[in-house]
């Protein structure tokens, strides 16, 4: 007495096992780099918020009409295509930016210190303590479809105070 097996070809085998997994891997290659991108903070122009070292993850889905303020963004540098920043929207079109003795003013209103976390690090050399080439700036509206960003810390940090008001096209994601 022979049990009769139906046995499964390897070449089917092989389909069942392999295609799975190809799709998988493609899947997350295009999640990875489409969709939610990891991005490395090489620096402590985000500090406290995103510490130098640690990985932030960022979402390519997004639409700019929903960006608000105090989102943090990641964007192409107007003075270099190839390069990428990490910074706060502090104005949006058609508002009223300006900075005194540190202090950051939308529409004449100062923005609440809770909602934009500072770094508490001041030891920046050959600058005096407590002063900084960017401590203030002129009143500036930002123009339609542009964004006014900030680095949350302000004394190390790149941002619209030298680069200008950042495009609308030139945001790339939103933090997750």
């Amino acid at each position: 007495m022979s049990k009769s097996k139906n046995k499964v070809p390897f070449k089917t085998r092989l389909y069942a096992f392999f295609v799975p997994l190809f799709v998988g891997l493609i899947s997350a290659i295009l999640v990875k780099y489409y969709i939610i991108t990891p991005v490395h903070i090489p620096n402590q122009f985000m500090e406290p918020t995103l510490k130098n070292g640690s990985t932030a993850y960022f979402n390519r889905l997004f639409r700019s009409k929903n960006l608000g303020i105090g989102d943090v963004v990641l964007v192409r540098s107007p003075l270099d295509p190839q390069s990428v920043l990490i910074a706060r929207i502090v104005g949006k079109p058609g508002d009223s930016i300006y900075v005194q003795k540190r202090m950051v003013f939308r529409n004449g209103t100062l923005l609440d210190p809770t909602s934009f976390p500072e770094s508490a690090s001041n030891d920046i050399p050959l600058i005096p303590q407590g002063k900084t080439e960017s401590d203030d700036m002129p009143k500036l509206t930002v123009p339609e479809k542009s964004f006014f960003l900030l680095a949350d810390n302000r004394e190390l940090g790149v941002d619209s105070r030298t680069l200008g008001v950042i495009q609308e096209s030139q945001v790339i994601a939103t933090l997750w």
